[in-house]
């Protein structure tokens, strides 16, 4: 099922700002070594490959159970898709095409836990041409609409695992990245823009994500309460060898 893939486009982003996304959010600028596997996305839309490629990871997760396989899976489906986006989005006001016809993961064969590498086939960068907020709202429709929540029901109806983990499994990356960013040191105007996109998630429409509800709203705090870092739902990582349940976890 490996496919070759050359250097993306990358226009639009200067030296540091490579650097900087991939170093920090497993996102690649190179063109894969040979001795790596590159899946598209698409391809993992046929139930056939995407089962077939859940069997054959499983043992690398620690897995062998398809329902544990696939929120693994997809929590690293998401943290790749999310957080480098999500970082020229909100710190750069660069966005990705993240269209799940333009993503590909890469493997690389590592002895280790499988972590997937990320990268597009066009990974040039989309900047505003209209009022931040209308761009903002076409990069997240675009995130979430034409790709994560593709892959998320597919996923789903395949392995047979609950839509709200695999949500949840997103949410955690969502709120890792915004409250990083809020605790480091930078000026008003980006910590407000921060903020904003942050609280952009709980209160955006659902046609954002593509479906009839906001997936978020379920893991707000109630009122009055402070935020909560609890999950609501459990990923499954226990189920695995030597697996334990995560900090968050609420079967702790």
């Amino acid at each position: 099922m490996s496919i070759l893939l050359s250097t993306p486009k990358s226009y639009g982003w200067t030296a540091d700002e490579k650097n900087h996304i991939s170093s920090n959010y497993r996102f690649s600028f190179q063109a894969p070594y040979e001795n790596e596997v590159v899946v598209s996305a698409e391809q993992l839309l046929n139930q056939e490959n995407l089962l077939h490629f859940l069997d054959q990871t499983g043992p690398r997760i620690g897995s062998n159970k398809r329902a544990v396989t696939a929120s693994l899976f997809f929590k690293r489906y998401a943290y790749c898709s999310l957080t480098s986006c999500l970082y020229g989005m909100t710190m750069l006001n660069k966005s990705f095409d993240m269209n799940i016809k333009n993503v590909y993961l890469i493997d690389h064969n590592s002895e280790s836990m499988w972590l997937p590498s990320f990268t597009l086939k066009d990974a040039s960068a989309r900047i505003s041409t209209e009022s931040r907020e209308d761009w903002r709202s076409s990069v997240i429709e675009t995130l979430f609409k034409e790709n994560i929540s593709i892959m998320l029901n597919h996923v789903a109806s395949s392995a047979r695992i609950s839509k709200a983990t695999l949500w949840e499994n997103a949410w955690i990356y969502i709120r890792w990245v915004y409250e990083t960013w809020l605790s480091e040191d930078h000026p008003p105007e980006v910590k407000q823009r921060i903020q904003d996109d942050y609280s952009f998630f709980m209160d955006a429409t659902p046609f954002h994500f593509g479906v009839t509800k906001n997936p978020f709203q379920r893991f707000k705090a109630p009122i009055g309460c402070g935020p909560t870092k609890t999950r609501k739902t459990c990923c499954l990582y226990y189920k695995t060898e030597n697996g334990t349940c995560c900090s968050t976890c609420p079967k702790r």
